[in-house]
């Protein structure tokens, strides 16, 4: 299985999302670090950060949270409360978010 889904819930009004504890540590993203943020094919890619990416990036907070910033949200069509679905893609090590329709 390439990835599995772990759940989905109404994006928040402040533009964060949580990730969970375990797949947070298993990813590599500890608080404090810095996630990569790519959106391609409708879909948000969240994985830890390369040192030389050019793309998005986020630090994780301490209570496992990522900012997604708003030229992200708008051209995914995230507003409060949209409804997004986590998976977990362990193969890549990272989640992927989508809007449900």
């Amino acid at each position: 299985m390439l990835h599995m889904m772990y759940g989905s819930k109404p994006f928040s009004k402040n533009g964060t999302i949580t990730l969970p504890r375990k797949w947070r540590q298993k990813f590599g993203l500890l608080p404090g670090k810095l996630a990569e943020l790519v959106y391609q094919n409708h879909c948000l890619y969240i994985k830890q950060a390369l040192k030389d990416s050019t793309h998005n990036q986020r630090y994780i907070s301490e209570k496992g949270t990522v900012h997604i910033p708003k030229e992200i949200r708008d051209e995914m069509g995230m507003i409060y409360p949209s409804t997004y679905s986590l998976h977990v893609n362990e193969k890549e090590n990272c989640f992927m978010i989508t809007l449900e329709k």
